[in-house]
This record gives C-alpha cells, structure tokens and sequence, in this order.
C-alpha cells in the first residue's frame, strides 16, 4: 500500500485511488486542474481525462 486512502471524485462522485497520470490527457487533465480550475487531486483520472478533450475543443485561448 502506498499509504494513501481513496479519494471521491468532485465532478462523478465515484472513489479513486490517487495514481500517477497514464495517458497524456491525464496529465494535461491535472495541469488544469492545478493552473486553470484549481481543484488539482479531487478528480478520478476518467474525469482528468475528459477535461483535457473537453478543453482542448472548447477554450479558446483569446
């Protein structure tokens, strides 16, 4: 065990285990979590990833 509990995601409410990303839309998923939403640690990595394709459609940088 890493020592880490579970966490419930903010956005689907499902528990998740803290883990390094695994996909590249993870990892951009928790870049904007920490710089852009500021909610970095409190999504699953499924919401991690969808905030990145969610994003990468629809912000618009201006």
């Amino acid at each position: 065990m890493s020592g880490e509990e579970n966490k419930v995601c903010t956005v689907c409410r499902q528990e998740f285990a803290p883990v390094p990303p695994g996909t590249l839309f993870e990892e951009a998923g928790e870049w904007l979590s920490a710089e852009f939403w500021e909610d970095a640690g409190s999504l699953c990595p499924r919401c991690l990833e969808n905030r990145a394709r969610l994003a990468m459609m629809y912000i618009i940088d201006r």
